[in-house]
């Protein structure tokens, strides 16, 4: 769970991807998340938080293309994360075919 203390940073975006978030672009997103010392949630609406480091529970998103999700952020450096996963999550994974 994001921890609130540090002040939790949300913001809402698109998934832009072809073919969704499936097991290439999940590992992208665990990649990324994995290096930044706070914590990261995504949500998809009706589902329980995903923790931004595991592979499993941003597959169990299955976020298809046009999905929103509500990407969470709180710690040390939450904003470059935010930045950094938000800009990814409304690319093509910096790939055109995975």
């Amino acid at each position: 769970m994001v921890q609130e203390g540090w002040g939790m940073i949300k913001r809402v975006v698109t998934v832009k991807h072809k073919y969704g978030i499936h097991a290439r672009p999940a590992a992208k997103i665990v990649g990324l998340c994995n290096g930044f010392a706070s914590e990261i949630e995504i949500i998809k609406t009706g589902e329980p938080p995903a923790n931004g480091k595991n592979i499993l529970d941003i597959m169990m998103l299955a976020a298809a293309t046009g999905a929103e999700l509500e990407l969470r952020a709180s710690g040390p450096d939450a904003e470059q994360a935010m930045e950094q996963l938000a800009a990814m999550m409304e690319s093509d994974f910096d790939t055109n075919e995975i």
